[in-house]
């Protein structure tokens, strides 16, 4: 492991390095602009590094590094001694986004995901999941998580949340760093699904969609999934071949979000082992 007097110190909020952390964490604009985005703790700062993950700065307080010392040891071994800072426990505490800080953050490139790649990749039997106007970090964070634990191929964003929003990131585990996510406009992800000869499906809130364990799922399929609150537009419901729900028991009529979708996905997963 490096030697604790070859790392660079940093006490200062002040400094250029912390500001660029800090305006990363707070502005999707700058993280656009930059292409970069930030993580925080042990976890996920040793999934970038397992992923191949360009890290441009790592931060982290002296016990974090007395702590994580193993999990720290593969960054010492990708990647050159001038990216790494030693941060006090006071800097630690105004960069956490979390209660109980671990003392340790990064700043790491966007994975290079091309639309057009991703398209190319995909083909009749794929899975991929499109999220419609998702608005909580939290609940885009599981998603990704889900659709990553499923095996899911590909993930569309349309009119969504920024995927690399800190609670995001955070939710999500580092899926956002291993699932094949792109963003484009809903009608133009239906269209390219279609042509790809990849059944579409819509889930909805309908007595007259067919039963999620009715689908047939074996041909692959991509699903949109519709804002937490209102769910699907007509107008982009329409865009599917098949209108899906998912039958429930009693009284209860609807599901958060992420949790149809994680259901959703899980019958595309096991259809798949079929």
């Amino acid at each position: 492991m490096a030697a604790m007097t070859d790392l660079n110190r940093i006490f200062s909020s002040d400094n250029e390095k912390i500001k660029l952390y800090r305006k990363l964490s707070e502005d999707k604009k700058a993280r656009r602009k930059e292409n970069k985005f930030t993580i925080e703790g042990a976890r996920l700062v040793s999934d970038a590094a397992a992923e191949a993950i360009e890290l441009h700065s790592v931060f982290f307080t002296e016990a974090a590094l007395e702590k994580y010392g193993e999990a720290l040891e593969l960054l010492f071994e990708k990647y050159p001694p001038k990216i790494f800072n030693i941060i006090s426990e006071e800097l630690s505490r105004e960069l956490s986004e979390t209660k109980m800080p671990q003392g340790i953050f990064a700043v790491c490139s966007m994975p290079d995901t091309s639309k057009n790649d991703i398209y190319r990749r995909l083909a009749p039997g794929s899975r991929v999941l499109i999220l419609d106007n998702i608005q909580d970090p939290g609940n885009m964070g599981t998603m990704l998580r889900t659709a990553d634990a499923c095996g899911i191929d590909c993930v569309i964003t349309c009119s969504c949340c920024d995927i690399y929003n800190p609670k995001t990131v955070r939710s999500a585990m580092g899926s956002v760093m291993r699932v094949p996510i792109i963003s484009d406009d809903i009608i133009h992800a239906a269209e390219e699904i279609k042509l790809k000869g990849i059944p579409l499906f819509a889930a909805v809130i309908s007595d007259n969609a067919f039963s999620l364990t009715e689908c047939d799922f074996s041909g692959g399929g991509a699903v949109i999934i519709g804002n937490e609150g209102s769910g699907l537009s007509p107008e982009d419901a329409a865009l599917a071949d098949v209108l899906l729900t998912i039958k429930m028991h009693g009284t209860i009529n609807s599901l958060n979000a992420a949790m149809a979708a994680g259901i959703i996905m899980w019958e595309l997963s096991k259809r798949r082992e079929e």
